[in-house]
């Protein structure tokens, strides 16, 4: 009886995937819905002192000051919700580096971040986008504990070399289900330069890419390991395989 033959299935590539961090107010949540909540009934009251007879159909006069009731109210939740809200970025933490959004998100690579420390009471990545300015992405540990938490997660299990934080050093435990979770597209890498020989990449297929740092390499010039220190033994199988 012939044996039947189990056709193994190719894996497609890994999905990529970053977590959107939001910063906390650095204003005391009760305050903000203390003044909200005032502020609110504030404006209910004052309402109810200028319309209210009309609703009921009784003949009293509306209180003179209402209007100026109503407008403190108004004041007070716009105070609420600007002391409930934070003017800093939201950051991004995942497979495609530390980004911030600041109009367009700008991104630090994994491969192009130089230093990842802690300063001023801040994780800080520095590097260089993908146009080749030097930028430094700040987390708080204030009102971005997970970003900071995530950045040196990420940071030591994909580029350990750059990660000048001391085990040790008091920093908030990241939360698995901290931030949001959001979907990538493939790296762009058309157009990029192989990292061992510093060849363009003119068609997709040709390139290969480290799964922990995202540096791209040429096919024919896929080192035994990235840079980063992972293992690139199995793109350069692919690689013979293609």
């Amino acid at each position: 009886m012939a044996k039947k033959l189990k056709s193994a299935k190719k894996e497609g590539p890994r999905a990529r995937r970053e977590r959107r961090f939001e910063a906390k107010p650095s204003t005391s949540p009760t305050v903000a819905y203390m003044l909200g909540g005032v502020g609110a009934a504030a404006m209910g009251a004052g309402s109810w002192a200028q319309f209210g007879a009309n609703l009921t159909g009784s003949v009293v006069e509306p209180l003179q000051a209402a209007p100026a009731i109503m407008i403190g109210g108004a004041l007070l939740v716009g105070a609420g919700i600007w002391l409930g809200t934070s003017a800093e970025p939201a950051l991004r933490v995942g497979d495609a580096g530390v980004g911030v959004e600041k109009g367009p998100i700008r991104r630090i690579p994994w491969h192009a971040i130089e230093r990842i420390e802690v300063r001023a009471n801040a994780v800080r990545a520095t590097g260089k986008d993908d146009t080749g300015a030097v930028v430094t992405i700040a987390a708080k540990l204030a009102t971005q504990p997970q970003a900071a938490a995530w950045i040196v997660k990420e940071g030591r299990a994909r580029v350990p070399g750059v990660v000048e934080v001391p085990e040790g050093t008091p920093l908030p435990l990241p939360g698995t289900d901290a931030g949001t979770t959001i979907a990538l597209d493939p790296p762009q890498v058309v157009g990029r330069h192989c990292a061992a020989s510093g060849k363009v990449i003119s068609f997709e297929p040709d390139a290969r890419v480290c799964p922990r740092c995202e540096r791209v390499y040429h096919k024919a010039h896929v080192p035994d390991a990235c840079a980063c220190g992972a293992s690139l033994a199995s793109l350069q199988s692919e690689a013979k395989a293609g």
